[in-house]
């Protein structure tokens, strides 16, 4: 009777399943089909759209009419994707980020992995989340300085009723949370490393170290100080060795000169800038005489304005040189004479 009974349970479980497989195989007709599709595009469900199109055969000349939809549908489906976009972007601007992420996902549901409205989402989260991170950092700080600036005020109060049970109850919840948070700031810190955050991190773990200070942490704040301190050296040199670059090929040569001499007051032992600066220098001085001796050419033949002129430009590339000094003291001199007897005529 049992094995009977078993058997025969078996039998309808598969007679029920095959009964439901042949349901699903039986497709609806155009018609109940078409009015599906107007019933679902009224709701913007296009995944179902979707999969009832994609079971139909191609070829079967039946289904025509809901083929020839598909042009329409893909436009609504477009249009209904711009209208869930420009609505979240407007809920942003309005500050309403949960109900744009909702917007997204009631989409999302109908659309499912929709490239453009998912791609909009992620950022959405992204942006987010980077927003509250910050919010939450900036808590945390304002917290920790509220708390360094009470330190005082409750020591104080520790020494002058130190056996007032409510005063030292306040003391030890005030306690409590100055380690709560010091601990808070410490993680705040490891992490802002990880994330080569340096100023972060410097800001958290020295505000750690004034609510509870210990050793290790003055040790990790001298080590980020000077991670900050090469990070900011690092950058400078960057930045003087492109202006150096910039102003050596509009030949501002001088200007060169400066950048580089800057970049060696802060690191003078920086290689690049000392074998840059050596170039230079040779280049300078050869520029320098060669417009020294044209300048003699141009005097030995009586142009002394000409003369006078180029050494004016070598001495802007070298002021400190004699020989310019003297040669443009003399033709200037020359010239004066020129010009006294030109008058005198």
């Amino acid at each position: 009777m049992n094995i009977f009974y078993r058997l025969n349970n078996l039998v309808l479980i598969v007679v029920a399943s095959s009964s439901m497989y042949a349901c699903a195989l039986v497709k609806p007709s155009p018609e109940t089909l078409n009015q599906n599709i107007e019933k679902w595009l009224a709701h913007n469900e296009f995944d179902k759209i979707n999969d009832s199109i994609k079971s139909l055969n191609k070829k079967d000349t039946k289904y025509q009419s809901v083929f020839d939809k598909t042009a329409a549908i893909d436009s609504k489906k477009n249009i209904f994707i711009e209208k869930t976009s420009v609505s979240a972007k407007q809920l942003i601007l309005e500050n309403e980020w949960q109900l744009a992420l909702d917007t997204y996902n009631d989409a999302l549901n109908k659309i499912n992995n929709e490239p453009r409205l998912s791609i909009e989402k992620n950022n959405l989260i992204l942006e987010r989340d980077n927003q509250v991170t910050a919010l939450r950092k900036e808590l945390l700080i304002n917290q920790a300085n509220a708390l360094i600036s009470y330190k005082k005020t409750y020591e104080k109060l520790s020494k002058l009723i130190p056996h007032d049970y409510s005063a030292q109850f306040d003391i030890r919840s005030y306690d409590n949370n100055r380690l709560k948070v010091a601990g808070h700031l410490e993680m705040c810190g490891e992490q802002a490393v990880k994330n080569k955050n340096f100023n972060l991190a410097n800001e958290c773990y020295s505000l750690s170290n004034k609510l509870d200070p210990d050793e290790s942490k003055k040790i990790l704040i001298s080590q980020i100080q000077n991670d900050l301190k090469a990070t900011s050296n690092s950058k400078r040199y960057s930045e003087l060795l492109k202006a150096y670059e910039t102003a050596y090929i509009h030949h501002q040569y001088n200007l060169a000169q400066k950048h580089l001499k800057e970049l060696l007051t802060i690191n003078p032992s920086h290689t690049k800038a000392n074998n840059l600066l050596q170039t230079l220098n040779s280049e300078i001085k050869e520029l320098t005489l060669n417009k020294i001796n044209q300048g003699k050419d141009l005097y030995s033949k009586k142009k002394i304005k000409e003369a006078l002129e180029l050494w004016k430009h070598a001495l802007e590339l070298e002021p400190e040189n004699k020989e310019l000094q003297l040669l443009i003291s003399r033709a200037e001199k020359v010239t004066r004479k020129i010009q006294s007897l030109e008058k005198n005529q």
